[in-house]
């Protein structure tokens, strides 16, 4: 399958993507996770059906995209306004998503804020979006803005650290709370680096990305995102991820279980299962594109 790289503008610079497949077949968004980018579906697409069209963004702050400007914490808002600029430039009225982990994240807050866009989704292992109860509204929202001025103040007047090719993979072998085979982190490395004058590398995701995307939002808020979302969804999470026995994250999957329009499924393996072992769920994602209706 071929694929081409894109550059779509947007007002702080641009938005990287990668495309697979003819650009008349049946289009869909590919949405990648958490200091990630856009070929964690490397893996994955060659085992979709032909006859789709996938184009896969590095979101803003990940892989070769452009960072936001500096000095305000990054949301799940802005991320999804970033995709309605991607859709709109692109003049794409009605597509399919795969989203995974925070890509999911966005493309569900998409789906629900935007549901004339969206045919299907597919939200790979994601655990959020969570809430908060009223009460912990003014810790929470303090908690946010004094992680982000530390942050600015550890990395003022600082470069990222640099390393060894070598060294950038073990880190991602080593330190990823997701582990990664070999072919994985080979796979997921190469965009997330820029060479140094030293012939060493640094990683390109926005520092900001270590802290929480998350909106500070109700459980009633919350249903109602969940509830808006009126699209065929597939909700694939995993059983070696250990953000899921969280209870947080049992009640969002529980407000995704009750939406008649979703089908919750858990698979083996890890957070990472679409790259370690796209073999999976490539089955499952491939039954339900094809799929009419909005249960299998």
């Amino acid at each position: 399958m071929n694929t081409q790289e894109i550059l779509i503008p947007v007002p702080w610079g641009h938005i990287s993507a990668k495309t697979w497949g003819n650009p008349l077949a049946t289009r869909v968004l590919c949405i990648h996770g958490r200091q990630d980018n856009c070929e964690t579906f490397d893996r994955l697409i060659p085992l979709l059906h032909t006859g789709f069209y996938f184009l896969c963004i590095d979101l803003p702050g990940h892989g070769q995209s452009s960072h936001f400007g500096a000095g305000f914490r990054i949301t799940l808002e802005h991320f999804m306004i970033s995709l309605k600029r991607v859709v709109d430039y692109l003049k794409w009225t009605k597509f399919k998503c795969i989203g995974h982990s925070l890509g999911g994240m966005v493309a569900g807050l998409f789906a629900a804020i935007y549901p004339e866009h969206l045919d299907q989704l597919v939200m790979l292992d994601c655990a959020g979006p969570i809430s908060i109860r009223p009460e912990d509204t003014v810790k929470s929202m303090r908690k946010v803005c004094d992680d982000l001025l530390n942050l600015e103040n550890k990395t003022a007047n600082r470069g990222p650290p640099s390393y060894t090719y070598e060294q950038a993979i073990n880190l991602l072998l080593t330190k990823r709370p997701s582990k990664l085979t070999p072919e994985s982190a080979n796979v997921l490395v190469k965009r997330s680096l820029q060479t140094n004058s030293d012939g060493h590398y640094s990683f390109t995701t926005d520092q900001r990305m270590k802290l929480s995307y998350n909106i500070i939002q109700s459980p009633m808020q919350q249903w109602m995102v969940v509830q808006s979302i009126k699209c065929p969804l597939l909700y694939i999470w995993v059983t070696d991820n250990p953000e899921q026995k969280r209870n947080d994250v049992k009640s969002t999957r529980k407000l995704f279980k009750s939406i008649p329009n979703a089908r919750v499924v858990r698979v083996n393996g890890n957070h990472d299962v679409h790259l370690n072992h796209p073999e999976r769920i490539a089955d499952l994602i491939n039954v339900f594109f094809v799929s009419e209706k909005s249960k299998l």
